[in-house]
């Protein structure tokens, strides 16, 4: 039996494992479906999913987000200036992540349920405000805008936005806001739940 065995070295005798000075940075060790050695981005340790959805009822063509109240976002019932939002109250009343890193939005999408025949527009923006400061900031759109057409409250549609991924990107301190918006002025009721992934870089 050898008198040094692999589970007895020192730290500063082991060897990294297999492939290690070739993998890219941020990747993790793993048995790939062929049961090979394989180094995968490690999207795990720095994927955000956030639930997003709510219920609007609006017989106006202006957009609308949440105001935090309750300790939930729920009721889309505030208009959002979508080219610099009115004053900084906005960060706290309408975003719904602030994002602590830099980062990029992967992927958003859920179930949306509207009044039949309605049409209504999803988007997803992001906005920095300043510090200490109730001054407006401007707003950027992020991905697609996605368009659906009701075809009654009890019948959910599938929406997915995109043009997403690492063009959609934001920085730390920024806030993400998402808005529905009526394409015509008679009485919309929209009802969605819905995921986003956000991957901080």
């Amino acid at each position: 039996m050898a008198s040094n065995e692999h589970s007895s070295l020192d730290n500063a005798q082991l060897h990294v494992p297999k492939d290690f000075s070739t993998a890219a940075n941020n990747t993790v060790l793993t048995k790939d479906e062929n049961g090979s050695i394989s180094w995968e981005d490690d999207r795990l340790r720095t994927t955000h999913f956030v639930r997003v959805g709510g219920y609007m009822s609006k017989n106006s063509t202006n957009e609308f987000a949440t105001t935090f109240a309750g300790g939930s976002h729920h009721i889309f019932d505030t208009v959002v200036s979508t080219t610099t939002t009115t004053d900084g109250q906005d960060a706290v009343a309408q975003s719904t992540l602030y994002c602590i890193r830099d980062g990029y939005v992967n992927d958003f999408q859920g179930y949306i349920a509207l009044t039949n025949t309605r049409t209504v527009e999803l988007r997803l923006y992001k906005g920095t405000p300043t510090d200490e400061s109730s001054a407006g900031f401007a707003l950027t759109q992020l991905g697609s805008t996605v368009t659906e057409t009701g075809e009654g409250n009890t019948t959910p549609n599938a929406f997915a936005k995109t043009s997403l991924g690492t063009s959609a990107s934001f920085s730390a301190g920024d806030v993400l806001i998402v808005t529905l918006k009526p394409t015509v002025a008679t009485s919309t009721i929209v009802r969605f739940n819905s995921t986003i992934e956000v991957v901080y870089t």
